[in-house]
């Protein structure tokens, strides 16, 4: 036997048997299905919470809105091998729903078992789901900003690019929700313009909550947020500097920038009512269209625009007298009266130049010409004449003067009422020895309504008296009139007469210092 187990030939036809027997095992366990295992070799065993997967759904056009589970229990069996050998994840449960509209629909689920392994039960083996129809709708994006600039600083308006509507995709029971779609760009101590922001963008209800589930397109944006000074926007005045080259006059000068934008801290734009721009007259030769800067103003970042455009006509000069123009007198100090004693006829005659056009339309009223006392006293001066024209006209020729008196001015006289009042209390006697002036009390008076010598009146004035509302020696009535009542200069007044010549024409030129 032993002899006969050591033959080649012998071990080779062993061999052969051997393999020929395990390939028939494996082979037969292969091919033949879990089902015609013995049902001594069955092992049992439940799985739990296996995920419900809902497949084949339209996603373009309809979205599941719910479903009665989303988890299944299943008891399998199997034998132990293959029990041991199949994960949880090896456990497949779907919905197909490929076929579903929009409704509730009540389907059967379907699994995936792990090899060697047979269902027993599904617990549930159906579940109900509610399919809902997508709908798109255009809405306006509303970026807003969050945070607080550097101090002193603004941010604008976001400016959104490449467009700044979005198309949302929802249920059309979520789309009715949908209040505004939006992002958020931070501007926390940002000193400078931020560019080129990227904003993810959300739909928001009423009550500022993010809708989910909605699909935006586009779902980024990008953002451009100005961050800026405070501003200002104020008027524009153009200052004439210089002078023309000779012979040449403006004859129009339009300009085409009328306000200016400024920027700067909040307190110094509240102290800003305008800004100017220099013209320099020296540098116009011709005419044409200008462009100046604006001049610069302390605090103040910037203008907008940062220069201004005017248009100037220029032309040659004309020549125009205008004659007899009257002096204004001004700074008269108080109690002081001036009266212009050189010219005697108080009125000057000056020579203006500017473009024919505008001298064409001059008025002599569109000309002032003033004197200024302000801070002379009692005395005469030589006082220089200031000519105010009307614009781009100017004075040619040398400068005006006048001579000007200063003197007391004169104070008020009585009315005639008054006089005639002293006068009948101290007219008394008929010869005084001289009369006082001021009251107008006489040394021979009459009282009431009776006549004197030379006065009559209800008002009474003496013969030699003086003063009161009539200046001179004899009086005047107003009931009746004497033998002089009507003589303005009485030849037998004494003093008075003489006392208030002066103070006459005084007030005579009290027009013209004003």
């Amino acid at each position: 036997m032993d002899k006969w187990l050591n033959h080649p030939t012998a071990m080779k036809i062993i061999s052969l048997a051997l393999g020929i027997i395990l390939w028939a095992v494996v082979h037969f366990d292969e091919s033949q299905p879990t089902t015609t295992v013995p049902t001594s070799n069955y092992e049992y065993k439940t799985v739990n919470s296996v995920r419900i997967q809902a497949t084949g759904l339209n996603a373009q056009n309809y979205v599941l809105q719910s479903m009665s589970a989303d988890s299944v229990k299943l008891y399998v069996r199997g034998s132990k091998t293959d029990l041991l050998r199949a994960s949880s994840d090896d456990y497949t449960v779907y919905v197909d729903l490929s076929t579903v509209t929009e409704g509730q629909h009540t389907l059967r689920l379907q699994t995936e078992l792990p090899r060697g392994v047979e269902q027993v039960s599904i617990t549930p083996s159906t579940v109900t789901v509610a399919v809902e129809e997508l709908q798109t709708k255009e809405f306006e994006v509303e970026v807003t900003t969050k945070g607080t600039p550097a101090k002193g600083y603004k941010a604008g308006i976001p400016v959104l690019s490449p467009t700044n509507r979005v198309h949302v995709t929802l249920p059309s029971s979520g789309l009715a929700k949908v209040e505004r779609v939006g992002g958020t760009v931070s501007v926390e101590g940002e000193s400078k313009t931020i560019k080129s922001k990227s904003v993810k963008l959300a739909a928001y209800d009423s009550e500022g909550n993010v809708i989910e589930g909605a699909v935006l397109d586009p779902a980024v944006l990008e953002v451009e947020v100005p961050i800026t000074n405070p501003y200002k926007l104020v008027p524009l005045q153009f200052k004439l500097i210089g002078q023309l080259p000779s012979g040449l006059s403006i004859a129009s000068f339009k300009p085409e920038t009328e306000q200016v934008t400024i920027y700067g801290p909040q307190d110094v734009l509240d102290t800003i009512e305008f800004v100017e721009a220099d013209v320099n007259l020296s540098e116009l030769t011709q005419t044409g269209e200008f462009a100046v800067p604006i001049k610069g103003v302390a605090s103040i970042t910037e203008f907008s625009p940062a220069e201004a455009k005017v248009s100037v006509e220029i032309v040659l000069s004309q020549i125009r007298s205008l004659q007899g123009l009257p002096v204004t007198i001004e700074g008269v100090g108080d109690g002081l009266a001036a009266k212009i004693v050189e010219p005697a006829t108080q009125v000057v005659d000056i020579t203006v130049r500017g473009a024919p056009a505008i001298l064409d339309k001059l008025q002599p009223g569109d000309v002032d010409v003033v004197a200024d006392l302000s801070g002379r006293g009692l005395g005469s001066y030589t006082v220089p004449l200031t000519v105010n024209s009307p614009r781009f006209v100017d004075q040619a020729g040398g400068n005006l003067t006048i001579t000007v008196e200063i003197t007391e001015a004169a104070t008020e006289e009585p009315t005639d009422e008054t006089a005639a009042t002293d006068g009948t209390e101290t007219g008394a006697g008929e010869t005084g020895s001289t009369g006082s002036g001021g009251a107008g009390s006489g040394s021979t008076g009459s009282g009431g309504a009776s006549s004197g010598n030379s006065g009559s009146g209800s008002t009474g004035t003496g013969t030699s008296g003086s003063g009161g509302a009539s200046s001179g020696s004899s009086g005047s009535g107003n009931a009746g009139a004497g033998n002089e009542a009507s003589q303005a200069d009485g030849a037998s007044g004494a003093g008075g007469a003489e006392t208030d010549q002066p103070t006459t024409n005084q007030e005579s030129q009290a027009p013209a210092s004003h």
